[in-house]
């Protein structure tokens, strides 16, 4: 088995494309290995700001001769009335490189079978490697040189083995060689690989870690030995680390400080300011408090002469100058005075400014039954983009509002509540701290959503500009939630508070719909999700999760065949007929007779445990029903000539099949019966 080694040494790559970039080529090669009969799980890919570096190990080093055959024309066309090719045929195997013995009886059309020889991998891999390559799409794109090529970065060399010999391609105008070069600054000097350890060992050398992983382990452990020194702890951020690893080719990390009088500013403007606007990390006390000591990236063995722990702190400084200044400005002036100026910030051209929003809002809330608190949150929620805080620093909406009520001395739901207004911003995020937040939260998504489905500003495809996908999705595990901040509420009602447009609201529907699945279908099974939905789902999501909980434990259970073939049967039955209202007069069998008192009594007790959501007993006691059921099948004949004791019979059976329906389409569920042998 051999391998093939490559690197394409670039100027510097953005650290938020790298994990795309990796990920999208990972697939490729294993495709392409896997095609050429190697092991896809032998592939690495490594990438450093200024490499993309890949090994394909256990690689055959030809691919298997195979024999192949192709269809051509007719007989008719192939030969002509004295038995010899005609044009039409010799063209055929021209084309396909093969010649008149290679021809076989296959039929009315000449058809060709001949050995073909397998290919060298090395071959293989010099066509393929540069499509794969230059196929890549970036988020951004540049050209250099005569502007001829369009890349994430102008290219520097290509590294190209296979079984340490030199595989010559060309990436973009670049030809191949087999040297790369180290680290830029602390040994820039070229280095001959020849083969992926090799290739590893000798960048090492060169202070080049090639493994990102790797890289993010070494700062991690540097991190930790210099918060240690200075008694502190790294703050946990995987967004940091995750840029980290690929700010550097060297992994070093570096402790600076600041002046300690900036600690007097929130938590909030502090973190932000060094993770979101320098890639810093920062360290606090044995209590979780800031301390006035931080972590940057550094692409350096050490810093011995300070400078590089000087220069952030310098910017730093700045940058907390700023937020102090800005922060000093805000406070002259109380939030509830800025809500004029929110009628000079528009939210969008179609729908009008950020004052007639807040208003929106405080209307859905106060139809939603919040108290004063919540009115308050609601009217207040938008004035802090208005503040010079907010401007500056645009991640802070919303968190610098709650903090400047709550110093204003407004009540912590309030407070709370203006913080959280943009809560959950993702499946992992923490919901609203309290009810006046989650209150806020729906009235300023629902508000959005119908905004902007209004003006035809949907979602398509993978596009989504405007962020309604989040939007949608934040107000579905808000209305999953059930505990004390529990908002009683179905998204039917949510989207008739928003919008009285007809249209709007079937969109709005149908866009729920999928996201409700979405969300759900991470903890059941999509069969279980679809039977609970076809009942009905947007009055109550709770009530939608439980109904979907009590399919997914009673499907596991032995009888639930029972509950399917009944429902089933039932369905095929009584198709195209929707009434339930039985004639007792015309009931003529005992069975059938016995049936209807049994579904009478059976049904007023389903229709107590779905009351209480008491599911699961409910589904099983349809389940009881099973022998009666089948004994009615037997006994008594349902598709009978005489109009009105037909109809009355599958009234009955509609009667039966409804009680189940409440819960959930039980025929929607897929099972395989071998399961409960």
């Amino acid at each position: 088995m051999a391998e093939y080694v490559f690197e394409l040494l670039t100027e510097e790559i953005p650290a938020w494309m790298h994990d795309t970039a990796a990920a999208t080529l990972t697939q490729r090669l294993a495709k392409l290995v896997e095609e050429t009969g190697g092991d896809p799980s032998s592939v690495i890919v490594n990438t450093t700001p200024r490499r993309i570096a890949f090994m394909l190990g256990k690689l055959k080093e030809r691919e298997e001769d195979r024999e192949i055959e192709v269809k051509g024309p007719p007989k008719k066309a192939a030969y002509d009335a004295d038995g010899k090719p005609t044009q039409a045929l010799n063209g055929f195997l021209k084309k396909n490189n093969a010649s008149i013995e290679h021809v076989v009886d296959a039929g009315d059309y000449i058809t060709i079978r001949r050995q073909i020889a397998g290919r060298g991998i090395g071959e293989i891999l010099a066509a393929q490697i540069p499509q794969i390559i230059e196929s890549i799409r970036w988020p951004k794109m540049m050209r250099w040189g005569k502007g001829e090529h369009s890349y994430i970065r102008p290219i520097h060399s290509v590294v190209s083995l296979f079984d340490g010999k030199h595989v010559p391609i060309t990436i973009f105008g670049v030809a191949s060689g087999t040297t790369t070069a180290g680290h830029r600054i602390l040994a820039p000097q070229k280095i001959e690989v020849t083969s992926w350890n090799d290739y590893v060992s000798r960048l090492e050398l060169a202070r080049v870690v090639a493994d990102p992983m790797r890289r993010r382990h070494v700062m991690a452990e540097r991190a930790r030995v210099l918060g240690n020194e200075v008694g502190g702890t790294p703050s946990i951020d995987a967004s940091i680390w995750s840029q980290w690893q690929y700010l550097t080719e060297y992994p070093g990390v570096v402790r600076a400080e600041f002046r300690r009088d900036y600690l007097a500013l929130p938590d909030e403007v502090l973190v932000t300011v060094m993770r979101v606007h320098q890639k810093q990390l920062p360290i606090r006390d044995a209590q979780g408090k800031l301390t006035p000591y931080f972590l940057a990236v550094l692409d350096n063995e050490g810093d011995p002469a300070g400078n590089a722990a000087y220069g952030n702190s310098f910017v730093t400084n700045a940058r907390f100058a700023d937020a102090k200044f800005f922060y000093e400005t805000d406070r002259k002036r109380k939030l509830s005075d800025r809500f004029e100026q929110l009628e000079h910030l528009q939210f969008q051209e179609k729908l009008g400014n950020y004052a007639e929003k807040s208003k929106r809002i405080e209307r859905i809330v106060r139809d939603l039954g919040g108290d004063e608190d919540a009115l308050t949150a609601a009217r207040l929620c938008k004035t802090d983009l208005v503040t010079e805080m907010v401007k500056e620093f645009t991640d802070l909406q919303g968190q610098i509002g709650g903090i400047y009520a709550r110093e204003e001395g407004y009540p912590e739901p309030v407070w709370q509540a203006i913080y959280d207004q943009y809560k959950p911003a993702s499946l992992d995020d923490s919901l609203p701290r309290t009810l006046s937040g989650a209150l806020v939260s729906l009235a300023d998504r629902i508000d959005t959503l119908a905004g902007f489905f209004s003006i035809g500003a949907k979602p398509t495809g993978s596009k989504d500009p405007f962020a309604l996908r989040r939007a949608a999705q934040g107000i579905v595990l808000i209305l999953l939630n059930r505990d004390k901040r529990e908002v009683k509420v179905g998204i039917d009602r949510l989207i008739d508070l928003a919008t009285s447009d007809p249209q709007v609201k079937a969109d709005l529907f149908a866009f729920f719909a999928e996201r409700v699945k979405t969300i759900l279908e991470q903890r059941f099974a999509y069969d279980e999700v679809a039977a609970a939905m076809e009942a009905g789902w947007a009055a109550s999501l709770t009530d939608l999760s439980d109904r979907v909980e009590a399919l997914k434990s009673v499907r596991e259970d032995a009888n639930f065949l029972s509950i399917l073939d009944s429902a089933k049967r039932i369905a095929n039955i009584t198709e195209g007929h929707d009434g339930t209202t039985v004639d007792a007069s015309q009931l003529q069998h005992e069975t059938e007779k016995r049936l209807n008192e049994l579904t009478t009594v059976v049904g007023s007790q389903i229709d107590e445990l779905i009351t209480d959501r008491r599911y699961r007993p409910a589904l099983e006691s349809f389940a009881a029903m099973a022998p009666e059921l089948e004994k009615f099948f037997v006994d008594v004949m349902v598709m009978v000539e005489d109009d009105a004791v037909r109809r009355n019979r599958m009234s009955l059976l509609r009667k039966i099949g409804n009680a189940v329906m409440k819960i959930a389409d039980v025929t929607r569920i897929v099972v395989d019966r071998r399961d409960y042998k």
